[in-house]
């Protein structure tokens, strides 16, 4: 019996990685990326080093910071409709498990629409959302190597798959 692992297709690791991602940007066609993270990784400047690093290439990035611990459907909407009223053609995640999560539900629900439930587990997701590029600042939760997410439906009290 054979079994398929999906990893991510480029994984930069070390001092001064950030560097590349305007390279990485380019190798996946990416113009206009929105940068999802929370207000932590704002406060401490790394979104600042972000941006600088992609102003150098003409580059500019919108930010959406309001994710937060356990995302729910309604604390990733306003990150869902930035989306979907501009062009933004991939997605930055920066900071754990939580700003990345909500940055893979993002890229789906901006993309093709709908609510959360309707991506859950058992429906497999294989349409292509916006490509992501995770940067993350901690070690443990893994979000940036797997393709699922975890985010809470409010109404029913369920956390999705």
């Amino acid at each position: 019996m054979s079994h398929s692992i999906l990893l991510p297709r480029i994984m930069e690791v070390g001092r001064d990685a950030c560097q590349k991602l305007p390279t990485i940007l380019d190798s996946l066609g990416i113009k206009k990326p929105l940068i999802i993270t929370d207000e932590m990784m704002v406060k401490l400047g790394y979104v600042d080093k972000l941006q600088t690093i992609l102003k150098e290439v003409q580059i500019t990035a919108d930010v959406f910071s309001d994710t937060m611990p356990e995302p729910t459907e309604s604390s990733i909407e306003s990150g869902v409709q930035q989306v979907r009223h501009q062009e933004y053609d991939g997605l930055i995640a920066l900071g754990g498990g939580s700003p990345i999560d909500s940055a893979k539900a993002i890229s789906i629900l901006g993309k093709f629409g709908g609510v959360i439930n309707d991506y859950k587990f058992p429906r497999q997701v294989n349409e292509a959302g916006l490509p992501i590029i995770a940067i993350p600042t901690t070690a443990g939760t893994g979000s940036e190597v797997t393709r699922f997410t975890i985010i809470t439906d409010e109404t029913n009290n369920e956390k999705l798959l």
